[in-house]
Parts: structure tokens; sequence; C-alpha cells
């Protein structure tokens, strides 16, 4: 519920830098996500932030059994730009190098300036650019050696 509430719950222009689950999501979306993530460990890493009661940010690690983990990170609006995302993206970053993972790769929106500061703050580097003809955006594909 907290997932459903959390990715629902986003600003359109959120959803527009941020949809791995499309503009919307349903409930059995997120709960086959929280199984996944409690019964595969091999193949992805979650984790979330919390403002008591309430999730205000999400960032995770899929295709961890492949040899190009990628990375996603959303926070709700009224959290961006206090650190949260910063806090994860860490969080996330630190786990997989306890893992020896040797890169992360991500694909950012090309206009999604805090988000490619942020990830440059942390060693991330562009590495290829792709326009996507069905949602008309330029996006940055980004690597950090870790």
């Amino acid at each position: 519920d907290a997932l459903l509430t959390f990715y629902n719950g986003l600003s359109p222009a959120s959803i527009r830098t941020f949809r791995p689950l499309g503009d919307q999501t349903s409930l059995p979306v997120c709960q086959a996500i929280v199984a996944d993530q409690w019964i595969d460990h091999g193949s992805r890493f979650d984790v979330v932030a919390w403002h008591g009661t309430t999730m205000v940010g999400w960032a995770f690690l899929f295709r961890l059994d492949g040899d190009k983990p990628e990375l996603g990170l959303g926070v709700a609006d009224a959290f961006q730009g206090q650190g949260v995302g910063g806090a994860l993206l860490d969080h996330v970053l630190d786990w997989a190098r306890q893992q020896a993972m040797p890169k992360v790769y991500l694909i950012v929106v090309t206009d999604n300036h805090r988000a490619i500061k942020l990830y440059q703050s942390r060693g991330f580097v562009v590495y290829d650019e792709q326009f996507d003809e069905k949602d008309q955006l330029t996006y940055l594909h980004m690597v950090a050696s870790l």
C-alpha cells in the first residue's frame, strides 16, 4: 500500500522523469515488487525512505543477475531537494560496493538537471544519449565505476 500511495502520489512532472511502473501503478504490481524483494534477492535490491509512516523515496537496483545492474531513484515531490535522493543513492551504491559490483548503470531524462547533478556528484558519467520515439524524450545513459 505504501509503494502504491507513493508512486501514484507523484506529480505528472515527477512521473515524467521517474516511471519504472508507467504513469500509474496498481496494488498487484506493487505487491509483486515487494514479493520479489523478499523471495528473490538475486535480481534486485530495493530501499525506501520514510517520513513517519509515509513512504517518501524509493531507490532500487535491478537486473542484478545480468552484467548491467540498473539504478532507479524517485523522491516524493514535497521532499525533493532535501537530501532524500542523495541518502538513498548513497545507500544503494554502498550496498553495490559491498556486493563487489564493478559498475552501476542508469538512464535519466536529459532535462532532469537536478538528478544529473546528483548522479555526477557520485561518480556517474554519460556514455550514451538516446531519443525515445514513443515518449518523445531524450535520455542520457550513465555509468559509475565502483
